[in-house]
């Protein structure tokens, strides 16, 4: 890969919660134009390269490089705020990042709408379902027109008909404006759809990448890895 593609590079990264050992030794780089999906198990550092990565928590050991400006992060969770309203959730990261208002209004009610959820601006998070709350963070995530987009296991905690809906928009904002992915999850079903470069994730934080091919017999391949690291 060109280096001056690189947005983020990995040199044999540590990470240490006490006496645990998430991560071991991890070398890899994030550049334009990959969708990378980071599969495996619960509990094998997944969720921690991606903290890593936004700054949430630091190496134990290693160099990380980070040249990203806007990171969009998509918690398992909606992580919204319950006193303020559907609007002023999106806008809020845009606020902090120094947008002037009419701007980011201008913005949250574009992602929002692209969201299907225009109507429910005035709406607070306990008015919403939990598939609405979790296009609330993707319209927020996309707001904020990031340079890379963490997905932290977006659609695990809905049913599969709102989950199918969700990945569905997805996609097309993808598609309407590409930005570089780190998708995190467990399901081999989900990274095969999206991603174009897919690592798979051991216990001890070791991590391989395995060549992407779209046809049924790669999919069946991917499946049986998975479940060997379980």
């Amino acid at each position: 890969m060109n280096a001056n593609n690189s947005l983020i590079q990995f040199k044999n990264i540590n990470k240490t919660f006490g006496t645990l050992e998430v991560i071991n030794d991890l070398s890899f780089e994030v550049n334009s134009g990959d969708i990378i999906g980071i599969l495996g198990p619960s509990g094998v550092g997944k969720s921690t390269i991606l903290k890593l990565i936004a700054g949430l928590e630091k190496p134990t050991k290693g160099i990380l490089i980070n040249n990203t400006k806007k990171v969009g992060y998509v918690f398992q969770e909606p992580r919204l705020l319950p006193w303020k309203t559907t609007l002023d959730n999106v806008r809020l990261p845009l606020i902090v990042s120094g947008i002037q208002k009419k701007e980011t209004t201008k913005k949250a009610l574009h992602y929002l709408d692209k969201m299907g959820l225009n109507g429910f601006e005035t709406y607070y998070p306990a008015q919403l379902s939990g598939g609405m709350l979790q296009r609330v963070s993707l319209a927020r995530a996309f707001a904020l027109e990031p340079d890379l987009l963490l997905l932290d296991e977006p659609f695990s905690a809905l049913d599969l008909r709102l989950k199918s809906v969700l990945e569905t928009m997805l996609k097309e904002l993808l598609a309407e404006h590409p930005i570089p992915v780190l998708y995190v999850s467990h399901s081999p079903e989900e990274i095969v759809q999206f991603a174009n470069r897919i690592f798979m994730m051991f216990a001890g934080g070791i991590i391989e990448e395995l060549p992407v091919d779209e046809d049924d017999d790669f999919k069946e391949f991917l499946k049986d890895a998975f479940l060997m690291t379980v």
